[in-house]
C-alpha cells in the first residue's frame, strides 16, 4: 500500500492526502511562528490577500477570508470543507473533526464501497475503514454532504448536479472507455476474480 487508497500517482480520489495542500505565507505584520491549522478551500486566498492589502472584495467570491489567522492567530476556518473531483473517478468527499468521510459514485475501477471513514489524525494514510464501526459519523458526513449539495444548487444556473453530468456522459474522462482492455489485462495477470464485480459496476462499459 504505497497511500492514496492505492490510487497513487494519478492523485485522483477525494481523500484526505490528495486535498490536503500544505501552504506557507510570510507578509509584513504577520505574527511570526504561527501555525494554523484550520480548514481552509484555496479560494479563500483571494479574500485573505484582499483583506491584507486592504482592499474591497467582490460580492461575488465565495471564499472566506483567513486574514485574522495571519495576523492575530485567530481560529477563523470553516467547520468542515466538502471536497470532490470527476474527472478520474467521482467522488465526494468532507473533512470534519478528525475525519474525512468519502461517498463514491465511480471508483475509478478501484472497488471502493460506496461509503469509506477514516480517522486522519491517527491514520493519515487512510489504511482502516471506520464505515461499519461508525455509521453515526457516516451518517453526519452524508448529512453534510447532503446539504452542501442542496446549497451549491439554489446558487447553480442548471438543474444537474455536474457531477451526475459527467456519469450520464458515460463517465469521469480518464476511466471512460478503458474497463474492457483493463478487464483483459487483469485476465492476463491472474486478477480474473475480479472482473465479474468489475462488469456488475459498469455495465455500460460493456455494450
Amino acid at each position: 500500500d504505497l497511500g492514496e487508497l492505492n490510487c497513487y500517482g494519478e492523485h485522483g480520489l477525494s481523500d484526505y492526502i490528495t486535498h490536503r495542500i500544505p501552504m506557507i505565507i510570510r507578509w509584513p505584520g504577520m505574527k511570526q511562528g504561527t501555525v494554523d491549522s484550520g480548514f481552509h478551500y484555496n479560494l479563500d486566498l483571494a479574500p485573505t490577500i484582499a483583506d491584507l492589502l486592504g482592499v474591497q472584495k467582490y460580492g461575488g467570491w465565495q471564499g472566506k477570508s483567513y486574514a485574522p489567522a495571519l495576523t492575530d492567530g485567530e481560529e477563523c476556518g470553516h467547520d468542515h470543507l466538502v471536497l470532490g473531483q470527476s474527472c478520474h473517478g467521482a467522488m465526494r468527499s468532507v473533512r470534519f473533526g478528525d475525519y474525512i468521510y468519502i461517498r463514491t459514485i465511480h471508483g475509478f475501477y478501484h472497488m471502493y464501497p460506496r461509503e469509506m471513514l477514516f480517522n486522519v489524525v491517527d491514520d493519515p494514510h487512510e489504511t482502516h475503514d471506520l464505515a461499519e464501526e461508525r455509521p453515526d459519523l457516516c451518517a453526519e458526513g452524508a448529512r453534510l454532504l447532503l446539504t452542501w449539495q442542496e446549497d451549491r444548487m439554489y446558487e447553480m444556473p442548471d438543474a444537474i448536479d455536474p457531477i451526475w453530468t459527467v456519469m450520464r456522459e458515460g463517465g469521469p474522462f480518464h476511466s471512460k472507455g478503458h474497463l474492457p482492455a483493463y478487464c483483459e489485462r487483469l485476465e492476463a495477470t491472474g486478477r480474473g476474480q475480479f472482473v465479474e464485480e468489475l462488469k456488475k459496476r459498469h455495465p455500460s462499459e460493456f455494450k
